[in-house]
């Protein structure tokens, strides 16, 4: 698997979008196979969806505190907000992702906009990418809140599709693992107040 292509599937691990729902929030996080992956004509489509133990606003501030997701999100070695106006950002981060026997390098450029209604958009403007759009929505669910994620990539180079369904499944899976445990960690702070 080349470089580039791996930075491609890197990319997904902070990306937004929808539905595979799981019934209760997930003890311990997700499961690879949590994460619905289809491969279709030079693009990959995946969703996922779980509810978390933790407020609709204690989620989406999770999912944009992007100044701080370093040491949360594992792999990412440096995470930024190169610009603001109003809820439209443009995040700039690099990492390393791993994969079984393979670590490769990966940098994202990207403009993430936060709509009253909880949704979150993501498009590249950068990185391993010809195309990615997302869409992340958070609705409040019980005593916690259901988020519901989907993305569309198209990778610049040509990877055999079983291995990239495979790498986007695991990525997004431990990806979203560790936002939930950040979302349950910040929920239980504001409770102890």
């Amino acid at each position: 698997m080349s470089a580039g292509i791996c930075r491609f599937f890197a990319l997904f691990f902070l990306m937004f979008g929808l539905p595979v729902l799981a019934a209760e929030p997930p003890a311990g996080g997700l499961a690879d196979d949590d994460v619905e992956v289809d491969y279709r004509d030079g693009t990959y489509y995946a969703t996922l969806a779980f509810l978390v133990a933790a407020s609709p606003a204690v989620t989406i501030d999770v999912l944009t505190d992007f100044n701080h997701m370093v040491g949360v999100v594992p792999n990412l070695l440096s995470s930024q907000i190169v610009s603001r106006k109003d809820n439209v950002f443009v995040i700039k981060q690099r990492g390393k992702a791993d994969f079984g026997p393979f670590s490769f390098p990966f940098e994202s450029l990207r403009q993430v906009e936060l709509l009253p209604d909880g949704r979150i958009l993501g498009r590249a403007l950068g990185g391993s990418t010809k195309h990615m759009r997302s869409e992340l929505r958070v609705q409040a669910q019980g005593r916690g809140a259901r988020v519901d994620y989907q993305i569309e990539v198209v990778p610049d180079r040509w990877l055999p599709s079983s291995l990239g369904v495979s790498f986007m499944r695991h990525e997004m899976a431990e990806q979203f693992t560790a936002l939930i445990h950040e979302m349950e960690r910040r929920q239980a702070l504001v409770k102890g107040r």
